[in-house]
């Protein structure tokens, strides 16, 4: 064993032009330790690490003083799929990380006349000299409860689930007790509004009750709450180059990570359909939603299955405008779960909301709607400590249109997951953190690893020690899967298994291991998921799978030109019955792929496959497609991506997947 003493020491502030991190008076001490190097550092407490491979693959985490280890050669690498290793600050995507923030900052966010906590709300008397209040004078704030009234049958389809009732307003000058879960407040100085603000609270509700077939299958068991938090268009390592607080404190704590965590559909809702509802969105039209004009009262969501063995329920969303089930659909008629939070993000979008930024809100009033939704979340876990809990929320502000945004939220999810932890309430919580895909537009997505990390989103599971010790095979499935070929689908094969912790002790998990097939599309992450398999037998369509190996074909090839027009007729095809919308032309072929499929199966005709990235006339449209080429004929593999934005040339069209296409005359 061999030793160095290594010391460094710089002003906080300077940067050694070699070590891209801010250090305080920084110690370490290294020793080689079995072919790698140990690094032992002392900055206020004492860090071990293990390189594998060296310093040089290792990159600074400079918000918590660590060294991070870079990826092994392969993200995974089993005999069904091989993803390439990908490195959180490759070169070739180190430009895009290094941008600066440039989020806006919420109207009045240091000059807020109202403050509240969980009880009560009250005036910022020194605050009012903003508002051209004089000290000695006083205002009147009206505190008017609202909510979701019942659905009547002449209800405007359009707004089914934008339906709003105002309770009596009560005047207060001082302070008043919060006794709803949301609440509007306006406050007035000489008969003039001068401030107005909107209030979530968590409530405790009436409780819910056990079916009594519930009560025979799940008697003596101990259950655990799931709460699935999700961040829009996040990839797994743009977490790692954005929040890596919260990284670090999942990591701490054990987490497992999905390296390959594969999406399934273009957008959020062919993503989240899965894994609510284990299908495909393709399905729902003969499952339960036949058209966009429908709701989605009658649809199996997940949530459903858990209210019926006795758990409350919950699904939120930071803003109304991009909701899931909203975004040029109609939503819901009914209440889909015990708490739904749509009614009051679309109330106060309308009145409060602020620093629109492309698609969404950040702000309302002087609040980030996502620290809004945070609040809410953790009111949620105090008030039901003591009851079975099923949450699903999902925050898309920050992060919908933009790659840096995520930092701004790192400090915030840290604190979230700190205080959840010194409540006690991870101790019997299945915590889900995960994405629907990465960023899906901009200048990464034209590098080779920007399109991997589209689709690859961020996915880590937290399980309790003691579930960790209860269900110790399926505990051990699930680390070996974090290596394996998975997708949204399995996510709701998991949850069901959560529902009936029968399913997960030891012999069962060992019984059940033998009965699945490596062909099933949707496998609990708690069994093995098989080595051979691939993104056929996982149902992930061509243009998403992540598995293929590659080359680059000449633009002005034959099968180029080709492809490139296949996919304009395809198109303006989409386009046809929508006169307002102007045909498109190629006018650019930007990149050419042919993918390595594979040897076709047994009794398959051979065929070649092609990713193919144009621009288009009017608007200058990117568009991303794989199309398959099979003798003479071009057949589109999936759906056609859209790499930049399409801000308001599609605003004369609100079919949800038009929008990436049209071009308003």
């Amino acid at each position: 064993m061999k030793f160095c003493f290594i010391f460094s020491m710089t002003k906080s502030g300077g940067r050694p032009r070699s070590v891209p991190i801010r250090l305080r008076y920084f110690f370490l001490f290294a020793t080689v330790f079995g072919g790698g190097l140990l690094l032992i550092s002392f900055n206020s407490r004492i860090d071990f690490f293990l390189l594998n491979n060296g310093p040089s693959n290792a990159f600074w985490d400079a918000n918590h003083y660590k060294i991070v280890n870079s990826e092994e050669s392969f993200t995974i690498n089993t005999e069904g799929c091989t993803i390439p290793g990908l490195r959180p600050f490759d070169e070739s995507i180190r430009k895009f990380s290094d941008l600066p923030d440039s989020a806006e900052v919420c109207n009045n966010a240091n000059q807020s006349l109202l403050q509240n906590n969980k009880t009560h709300i009250w005036v910022i008397t020194e605050n009012m000299q903003y508002y051209n209040v004089p000290d000695e004078d006083n205002i009147t704030c009206c505190y008017r409860a609202f909510y979701r009234p019942a659905a009547i049958a002449d209800i405007n389809a359009n707004d089914v689930d934008e339906r709003i009732q105002y309770g009596r307003c009560i005047d207060f000058s001082d302070y008043i007790e919060i006794e709803n879960e949301f609440v509007k407040v306006s406050c007035k100085y000489k008969y003039r509004i001068i401030y107005e603000q909107f209030f979530l609270t968590a409530r405790k509700k009436s409780p819910v009750f056990f079916t009594e077939d519930s009560m025979e299958t799940e008697q003596n068991i101990s259950r655990y709450n799931v709460l699935i938090m999700g961040i829009d268009a996040v990839s797994r390592l743009n977490f790692y180059r954005t929040m890596p607080k919260t990284l670090n404190y999942l990591k701490k704590k054990g987490a497992i990570e999905f390296l390959g965590y594969n999406k399934v559909g273009d957008n959020t809702f062919p993503n989240l359909t899965p894994m609510l509802l284990g299908i495909k969105y393709t399905d729902l039209k003969n499952t339960c939603w036949p058209n966009s004009r429908a709701s989605f009262d009658h649809c199996p969501f997940i949530w459903n299955w858990y209210k019926d063995v006795g758990y409350y329920t919950a699904f939120g969303e930071d803003n109304a405008g991009l909701g899931t089930f909203n975004y040029g659909k109609l939503g819901f008629t009914g209440t889909p779960t015990d708490y739904y939070i749509h009614t009051f993000m679309y109330e106060s979008e309308l009145h409060v909301g602020n620093q629109k930024d492309f698609n969404t809100y950040i702000c309302i009033g002087d609040k980030y709607l996502y620290k809004v939704l945070l609040d809410y979340i953790e009111g949620l876990t105090v008030e039901l400590k003591s009851d079975n809990f099923f949450g699903f929320f999902w925050e898309a502000t920050m992060t919908h249109d933009y790659l840096h945004y995520p930092k701004i939220m790192d400090d915030d999810y840290e604190i979230f997951l700190e205080n959840l932890d010194n409540n006690k309430y991870l101790d019997q919580t299945i915590l889900i953190l995960l994405s629907d895909h990465g960023i899906r537009w901009g200048d990464i997505r034209f590098t080779k690893q920007g399109r991997l990390e589209e689709r690859l989103p961020l996915f880590h599971i937290l399980l309790p020690p003691s579930f960790r010790e209860t269900y110790s095979l399926a505990y051990n499935n699930m680390k070996t899967n974090r290596r394996r070929l998975t997708t949204p689908f399995d996510v709701h094969a998991t949850l069901l298994d959560l529902i009936n912790l029968n399913e997960l002790d030891n012999e069962r998990i060992k019984r059940r291991s033998n009965e699945y097939y490596a062909s099933d599309r949707s496998i609990s992450l708690f069994l093995p998921i098989p080595t051979n398999r691939t993104c056929k037998t996982a149902e992930i369509a061509d243009h998403w799978c992540t598995c293929h190996k590659s080359h680059r074909v000449p633009t002005d090839s034959i099968e180029g030109q080709e492809a490139a027009l296949h996919l304009e007729q395809h198109l303006n095809k989409l386009l046809h019955d929508y006169p307002q919308c102007a045909q498109l032309q190629v006018t650019e072929i930007i990149e050419m792929i042919q993918m390595d499929a594979g040897t076709p199966d047994q009794g398959e005709v051979g065929w070649e496959e092609f990713m193919v990235v144009v621009r288009t006339k009017p608007g200058g449209a990117v568009f991303e497609a794989t199309l398959r080429h099979d003798y003479d004929e071009w057949v589109l593999a999936g759906t056609v991506s859209r790499l930049n934005l399409y801000g308001e040339q599609s605003r004369c069209v609100h079919h949800y997947q038009l929008k990436l296409y049209c071009y308003c005359q």
